[in-house]
C-alpha cells in the first residue's frame, strides 16, 4: 500500500531527518504499523513541517528548547534523544549541563536530576557510536 502524504508532511520528514538523523527516523517508520503511522504523519506535518520549519528560531535554539522542555517534564527517553539532537546541533556537553541546571531552577530538582541521568546515558551512547564508526589502523571499521 502506497502512503499518500501531504507536501507539508514530506517537508517535515526532511527536517526531522536533519535534526534526529536517518537512523532514528527510519527506525520509527520501520517499527510503525498502520495505527502508529497516523501519529508519524501528523507529527511530521505539524511538529516538523509547520513548527520546526518556521524561520524565526534556529534549529540549534529549537533543539535547546526541546531539551529544556522535556527535562522539565522528566521525560527521560525524550531527554536522551534531545541531548543527541543538541550535540548534532552544535551544543557542547558543558552547555547541555547548563541547560539542565536551568531546568533545575525552573522545573525542580528531580526534573533536573532525571535530565542529568538521561544525558549521562546519551553521552555514553554517543561515545559508543563514535567508537564503532572509528576505523582501525588496518582500514577496517570496528
Amino acid at each position: 500500500m502506497v502512503r499518500k502524504r501531504s507536501a507539508l508532511a514530506r517537508k517535515g520528514e526532511l527536517i526531522r531527518r536533519r535534526v534526529h538523523g536517518d537512523a532514528h527516523v527510519d527506525r520509527g517508520y520501520r517499527e510503525a504499523d498502520d495505527f502508529m503511522r497516523m501519529f508519524h504523519d501528523v507529527t511530521d506535518e505539524f511538529c516538523w513541517g509547520t513548527v520546526w520549519s518556521r524561520p524565526a528560531l534556529s534549529r540549534k535554539l529549537r533543539a535547546m528548547l526541546s531539551l529544556a522542555m522535556t527535562a522539565a517534564q522528566s521525560q527521560t527517553g525524550a531527554v536522551k534523544m534531545h541531548v543527541k539532537t543538541c550535540v548534532r546541533a552544535g551544543w557542547t556537553k558543558r552547555e547541555i549541563g547548563e541547560i539542565l541546571l536551568h531546568a533545575y531552577v525552573y522545573a525542580g530538582v528531580y526534573a533536573s536530576l532525571s535530565g542529568f541521568l538521561a544525558a549521562k546515558e546519551a553521552f555514553k551512547e554517543l561515545a559508543a557510536e563514535r567508537k564503532v564508526r572509528k576505523p582501525q589502523r588496518n582500514g577496517r571499521r570496528t
